[in-house]
């Protein structure tokens, strides 16, 4: 039985095997084309610094964490070069007409379900956890995804995800935002 909950601090190291596990330069062409794929690599003294300021939620098989979500604070988004990079070009950006900096938002680290696992509506599941977790304190979660990552695309936009910005870098992006105020 999948139970959707906060990570258990002994069990961090499982958030960066499945990480591992799903890296685009990790899986084949084929598999990041139907399965899709993270970009972010993360380490145990970020997860566990974002333990401390928000907590991941994991979907766990047993004592296995078979998925996760890193919601991000922007404090801790500063610790991560990635994500700092991240944090700095959506501070610029626009939403219903206000800058970014007028809302309360934070970013969304990483969503992975492992192999195995997909297709059973965990990642909806992860997103729901999260966004009652963070209701009232976030009015906004915001992340990138590729537009090549089509399943990620579908699955973010499903949840509700707006695009507001796209541009090119390794491979062209968008970043889409989750309003947690119009639910």
């Amino acid at each position: 039985m999948i139970r959707i909950g906060n990570v258990l601090p002994h069990d961090l190291a499982q958030i960066i095997d499945l990480q591992r596990a799903n890296l685009r330069e990790n899986i084949s062409e084929a598999t990041q084309q139907s399965q899709g794929f993270v970009v972010a690599r993360y380490d145990v003294p970020f997860l566990e610094r974002l333990y401390a300021a928000e907590p991941p939620l994991v979907a766990y098989d047993g004592d296995k964490v078979v998925g996760y979500c890193l919601p991000t604070p922007l404090t801790v988004a500063a610790a991560s070069e990635f994500l700092q990079s991240t944090s700095e070009m959506i501070a610029g950006l626009t939403y219903k007409g206000k800058p970014m900096t007028d809302y309360r938002y934070c970013l969304m680290g990483q969503i992975c379900v492992a192999e195995g696992y997909r297709g059973e509506g965990l990642f909806d599941k992860l997103y729901l956890a999260m966004r009652e977790q963070l209701q009232g304190r976030y009015d906004l979660v915001v992340t990138e995804v590729s537009y090549r990552n089509a399943r990620s695309m579908r699955a973010h936009q499903r949840m509700g995800y707006e695009i507001i910005h796209s541009y090119q870098h390794d491979e062209h992006w968008a970043v889409v935002v989750w309003d947690l105020t119009a639910m």
